[in-house]
């Protein structure tokens, strides 16, 4: 008799949940860095010669998204 916690590989579910779980702070942070530089810009518009730092602080969130999706295929 085949039972219901046979069937479910339960890998493919744990995978899911770290990715998920991987990419909600990236997402905050990300948020967060763009909202920040647009209020900077809308208040002083000098503030645009700032967007390479921007961008430099937007990467390193990524990296930490980056490292989460390659862990799935690490994880077995």
């Amino acid at each position: 008799m085949i039972t219901l916690a046979d069937t479910i590989n339960t890998a493919i579910i744990g995978k899911g949940l770290m990715i998920g779980g991987g990419f909600i702070g990236p997402g905050i942070g990300m948020g967060l860095v763009g909202g920040s530089y647009l209020q900077a810009v809308g208040r002083n518009p000098e503030a645009s010669k700032f967007l390479g730092q921007a961008l430099v602080f937007v990467a390193i969130i990524e990296l930490y998204a980056l490292l989460a999706f390659a862990s799935i295929f690490i994880v077995k």
